[in-house]
This record gives structure tokens, sequence and C-alpha cells, in this order.
């Protein structure tokens, strides 16, 4: 139990020669070995307990390594912790995703704590943080217009039906386990992706530095000072955990970035200078109305009456259900690879189709009570894991500060400056962003020769395709207009599909032979699909060849698709117009089943199974039957 469950049992220790062991609450300061891994518990070997003894403390003991099914002291304490901590992270990067998406900070932060309760509490990955996220702003905002920062965009009454869409969706994409084609998405497309949102989300923090009117920049002493409170978030947020003091371990960075702002903003800006910038309240407060969510055709802010006019119902029913698309895709798409992410870091399995689910019911909820909706945030998650964060009680406490702060400490949220919100998000660009593919880039464009003097850093070229991909997702999540992250993603798996299927069909291989009766042989290696169909029928030639032929299949051969039963059925009815007969042999179960459910399509081809040898194990009696 305690060298395999140490992170959970640390104050179980192991003495060699030992008879026994004894958990005891002893106050003096053990000694041996393992004196330093005991403060407030200790294991100590003294004798062998009797069992009057050990009935005695097996009250005690289950007291002392439980609170509630398993959960040790320990591990509720760090949970909770990095709970409070992660909490006050993310409320800034809601409230700065609200500004990117176009629309009032409480619908953020709202989405927030009720996508991040439900996925932690029913969700399929333990350990992995929830709420409104970059991915699901940028396609919002390609949606609802810019109508200055912390205001709700022209359209904004679509975004609620939008997000519930978007939660069926995903509710059906985990009944029918489509869950599982994450596995097609490509690592070019994973990094261009991340790169994607990087610029999507980095290009938003502009707006607050320009007018909402005229939109030019702003200038003057306002300017000066959002730059200096900028700058200082990002510092503070960027190189306050790198100092070696352990309460920067503890306390979150970005909490810190906030406080020194409201220092300078209300001390120094507004205090001693009599200037001012924009904080929260100024461009969108915070107040009792928008405490408490509620359904969202229930709010009197928004007009419903000119939403399903006759006249234009079409078109909105369709905008809702293209936005609810975009945001299932993109949702489904990050909360996977987030799960990936945090499995590789705390080594259990992940349950992709329990995921998915929980993230849209929670979107059908988080829609219906006026919510941007949201997925798994693979920043905030990565920092739970690699502070130790494991279970679902982390991710919990952290959707509930985020409920509590909203509910009852939201006049506390008018007084943060914009412009520090801006510069916590850069920050996160700068780590979302993955810099090496920049340096693949180089490396792709360089001969070998330099390559091999500059270093090991110029030693990652990869397929010029693949760098391609990455490169169109990238610049395709932010330009033309018009393309969003959904999109590109598509565009950088067809890219990587294509070539996929360009190289696998030049390993389609052919070899001829004769045999003694005249039968001619063609011996084929590699799959047959529709990259490798036209090279398969220009080989055969029914007009020179003999009144016999036969195909044979190497075990790299598989029938993979319609294009290549379509190949065999034009040869062997080439064949048969020239009073010759193929047969195709060693054909492997899948494609025979591929051709059985075509029979009517493949009525001409004649073909044989494949044998499959069983070899014999030593020490199992054959079936006498």
């Amino acid at each position: 139990v305690a060298q395999g469950h140490g992170a959970y049992f640390p104050f179980i220790a192991r003495r060699p020669h030992s008879h026994g062991l004894v958990l005891s609450r002893s106050g003096g300061a053990p000694a041996g070995p393992h004196a330093g891994q005991a403060a407030a518990m200790t294991a100590t070997v003294n004798r062998p307990a009797s069992s009057s003894d050990a009935e005695a403390q097996r009250p005690k003991e289950k007291m002392t390594e439980r609170l509630i099914g398993g959960v040790t002291p320990e591990y509720a304490i760090r949970e909770i912790l990095l709970g409070v901590t992660i909490c006050f992270a993310q409320i800034p990067e809601s409230v700065a995703f609200a500004f990117m998406a176009h629309i009032k900070p409480p619908i953020a932060l709202h989405a927030a704590w009720v996508v991040g309760l439900i996925c932690s509490v029913f969700g399929g990955r333990p350990g992995m943080v929830n709420g409104a996220t970059g991915a699901f702003a940028a396609i919002i905002g390609t949606f609802i217009p810019n109508a200055g920062t912390g205001l709700n965009g022209q359209g904004v009454e679509l975004l609620f039906p939008s997000v519930i869409v978007a939660g069926v969706l995903m509710l059906l994409v985990s009944a029918t386990n489509l869950s599982k084609f994450i596995t097609l998405l490509p690592a070019p497309v994973m990094i261009g992706f991340c790169n994607g949102l990087a610029i999507v989300i980095g290009l938003a923090q502009l707006h607050p530095f320009k007018d909402a009117e005229t939109h030019e920049w702003k200038s003057g002493p306002e300017m000066l000072w959002m730059l200096i409170i900028c700058f200082t978030s990002m510092s503070l947020m960027e190189f306050l955990p790198k100092l070696p003091l352990k309460i920067f371990k503890v306390i979150p960075s970005s909490l810190v970035a906030i406080i020194a702002a409201i220092v300078i903003e209300f001390a120094i800006v507004r205090g001693a200078l009599g200037h001012r910038t924009d904080v929260i309240r100024d461009v969108s407060e915070f107040t009792l109305d928008t405490a408490i969510p509620i359904p969202f055709f229930a709010n009197s802010e928004y007009d419903y009456g000119n939403i399903f006019d006759a006249t234009v119902l079409g078109d909105n029913l369709g905008k809702i259900f293209v936005q609810g698309l975009l945001l299932c895709i993109v949702g489904t798409i990050e909360s996977l690879m987030t799960s990936e992410v945090v499995e590789s870091f705390v080594k259990t399995p992940s349950d992709g189709n329990r995921t998915v689910l929980a993230t849209g019911a929670g979107n059908i909820l988080s829609g219906f009570l006026g919510g941007m909706g949201g997925n798994a945030m693979i920043g905030l998650s990565t920092v739970n894991c690699l502070n130790g964060g494991r279970g679902r009680l982390g991710p919990t406490v952290t959707a509930l500060g985020i409920m509590a702060c909203v509910m009852g400490a939201y006049p506390l949220l008018n007084f943060i400056p914009v412009a520090a919100l801006a510069g916590i998000m850069i920050v996160v660009v700068l780590h979302t962003f993955k810099w090496f593919s920049l340096w693949m880039l180089v490396a792709c464009i360089l001969p070998k020769s330099i390559r091999d003097k500059l270093g090991p850093r110029f030693q990652r070229k990869v397929p010029r395709v693949e760098l391609f991909a990455i490169f169109a997702v990238t610049l395709l999540s932010n330009f033309p207009a018009g393309t969003n992250i959904a999109y590109a993603v598509g565009v950088g798996v067809a890219i990587c599909a294509i070539n996929y299927a360009w190289k696998s069909g030049k390993t389609f291989t052919w070899r001829e032979s004769f045999g003694n009766d005249g039968t001619k042989y063609y011996d084929i290696e590699g799959p047959l699909f529709f990259a490798a169909t036209n090279r398969f029928i220009k080989v055969m030639n029914p007009d020179v060849d003999p009144d016999k032929v036969e195909v044979r299949f190497s075990d790299t051969t598989s029938i993979m698709d319609y294009s290549a039963m379509e190949a065999l059925h034009r040869i062997a009815h080439s064949y048969a117009s020239k009073g010759k007969r193929v047969v195709f042999k060693s054909l492997c179960p899948e494609s025979e089943k591929l051709i059985s459910k075509a029979n009517r399509l493949c009525a001409s081809i004649e073909y044989t199974s494949r044998e499959i040898g069983v070899q014999d194990v030593e020490g199992i009696v054959p079936d006498p039957d």
C-alpha cells in the first residue's frame, strides 16, 4: 500500500526487518530513515500489534486514511487549493473571452461555472478544467459583430439557441461513438489549431486599446497607462511563478497581476495623477441583475420579436444550426485533445464518449441559462495536472468558486482594469502558440548542409506537405474574412488525408510470372483503393494475356473501397468479354465482406479466400473432433 499509493498515503512508511505496521498519532519526532516523511501522523514500528489493539486501531485508521470514499486529507487539501487557484486564473480569462466574442462578461462567466461544474462532476476525464474557452469565443466572434468592448453585438439572441444546438449535437456524437474519430486528427492539424487559436485570441486583445466609436487607437495618458498596466500584468503573470519562493507556488500569478493592476489604476492613475483607464465597470458593469442566470428567453434585455419574424426566420434558423455545428466541432475537438493531454500526465484512461456527453449536457444547460457555452480548457488543465491535480474535486471547486464570485462578489470584479485582462491573455497566447513550428519552417527551407552548421535547433525538418498543413490551419483560422478555426481544421485534415492517400497509393506494386501450365500470375502488394485502382487497371492486359489468369493478393493487400471493387469488376468483365478467365485469389475476410455486400455490383468477380494458418501451440491439446 505504501509503495503503490504513496501519493495518497504519504504518512505510511515501510521499514526493513519490521514485524508489523502501526499507524500512530505520535507527537514526538520519530526516529529512523523515514522520519522526514511524517508530520502530524507517523508510521512507526514498535511491536507486533495484538488483535485487541488492531480492533481498537481500525476505526482510527479509517478516519485517518479516508474522508469520503478513499479521499485522503492530503488529497482534499491539494485539490481544494488548486481549485481556488485556478478559479482566480479562469475568471479573467473568461472575461477576456467575452470581449473576444463581442458579448458581455456575465454571459461567459455563467457559462464557465455551469459547463465547468457539469463536466467536473459527470465528465469522463478527472483532473480536467472546463469552462468558456477561446475556441468557442473565436467561433462566436465571427457571428456577432463588434459593438464595443464589453457590449453585446447585434444578433446575440441567436447565440443561446446555437449553444443548445451544439450541446444536442455533442450528445449525438457521444451516442454514436464518433469521439473515436479524434484519432484521425493529425499532429500538424493540432499544432495549427493551437497556433490559429493563439493568433485569434491575441488579435482580440487589441480591441480595448481602440476607441469604441472611432475604432482608432487611443492616445495620450490613457494609452500610456494602459500599456503600463498591460506590461505589468504580463510580467507578473509570466515571471512570478519562476521566483524561488514557495508562496508564489500557491498564490496564482494572475490574481497578483490583477491586484497590482487595481492598485496602479486607483492609487496612481486615478488617485495621484487624475487620469483614468477603462475598468470592467466602465465597459460592462456587473450588477445584481446579472448575478443570477435566468433562461435566455425570459431576459428582457434580448429582443426575440424580430428574430423569429417570418421574413427572416429561415436565415436565422440557418445561422443557429451552422453556429451550433461549428461550436460542436471545435468544442469536441478541444475537449478530446485536452483529455489526451491530461491522460498523458496522470497515466489513467479517459472515457471520450462520456467527456463529450458531459460537455454536451453542460452546453445545453448553459445555453438555456443565457451562457456562451464552453468546453475543456487545455491551458488550465495542464496547470492543474502539473501541480498535482488528479481528481474531480479541484475542477469542481473551481466551478463553484466562479459561481460564488459571480453571484456574491461581483462588485469586486468591476474594479479590474481591462488592460490587465489583455496582459494576462497575451501571456496565455505566448504559451498557446507552438513556437517550435517556426523552427520547423526554417528547417524545411534551409538545405541540410546549413542546418547541420546551425545546430540541433534546426534538426526539425518534417515533410513539407505537413508543414504546409500546419500553416494552412494557422492562417485559415484568421484569414480571409468568413473563415474560422473549424473550417481551418477541416482543410488541415483534408491536406493530410490527401497526402497520405497519395503516398499509400504509390506503395502499390505488382510482379508478373507464368506457370508451367501457361497460367499467368499477377502478384499484387499494397492496399487497393481509389489512389491505386487506375494503376491496377492499366497493369492488367486482357488483350495479350493467356486464357487463364490469376491475381494473387499478398498479406498487405486489402480491398479498401468501392473504387477497388469497381476496378475488380471492370477487369473481370474485360477478360470475360475476350473469352478468358481471371480469378482473384487470397482475399482477406474484410475484402470478402465488402464484395459479398455489393454482390449485385460485383457478380462477375471470381475470387478465393485467403488461407489463414494456425500454428500449433506447445502445451495445448488439439480438439479430437
